[in-house]
Parts: C-alpha cells; sequence; structure tokens
C-alpha cells in the first residue's frame, strides 16, 4: 500500500481554493476512487461523492520517511 496525495479544485468554493487529501491505496486510480463518484475525463474534471463538481490537479505518491 502508498499513500498518495490528491490536489483538487471544486466549483462551488471561492477562486483560488486548492484543496488536499491524502489516502492509502495501491495505485493513483484506486486512490480517486475513494474520492470520486467515477473516472475524470481527460480534462481532470470530475464529480465528487459528495455533488460537488471540480478539477484534479495532481497526484502524486508521498514518500514513506
Amino acid at each position: 500500500m502508498n499513500q498518495y496525495e490528491i490536489r483538487y479544485t471544486m466549483n462551488d468554493m471561492p477562486d483560488g481554493y486548492v484543496g488536499r487529501t491524502s489516502k492509502w491505496a495501491r495505485d493513483e486510480k484506486s486512490a480517486l476512487k475513494y474520492i470520486l463518484k467515477k473516472a475524470p475525463d481527460k480534462n481532470g474534471f470530475c464529480t465528487f461523492k459528495r455533488g460537488s463538481t471540480g478539477k484534479i490537479l495532481s497526484i502524486k505518491q508521498l514518500e514513506l520517511e
């Protein structure tokens, strides 16, 4: 299991808002499934589980210390 940091924006938040969450998963695709209803489109736009829409900015694997 690896830890992934997901950075995103949400359309219903103020301009300039960037959210960040970390999830433990086998791969990036699995980590996204924890916060999204379905996979993001080619441009990164998606629908979150709680109904908000937004865009995935980045996904990176965190190094264990």
